[in-house]
């Protein structure tokens, strides 16, 4: 890290601003992806019908006829 760019950033507080919080971006970049432990499992567990065979079937029918 340059010690330079980090003063001028400390020293421009307002030009250099944390992103403000959008719940449906950190809901898909928190998600089953990049978790670990319980919260990955949680979110495993949830998802996880949705990609049983039968599942998977029934959409086809839907998307193809």
């Amino acid at each position: 890290m340059d010690p330079e760019l980090i003063k001028e950033i400390l020293s421009r507080p307002k030009d250099f601003q944390r992103p403000q919080k959008d719940p449906v971006r950190d809901s898909i970049t928190g998600g089953l992806l990049v978790s670990e432990g319980p919260k990955w499992t949680k979110n495993r567990r949830i998802i996880s019908p949705a990609f049983h065979l039968e599942s998977i079937k029934v959409c086809f029918l839907f998307i193809y006829f």
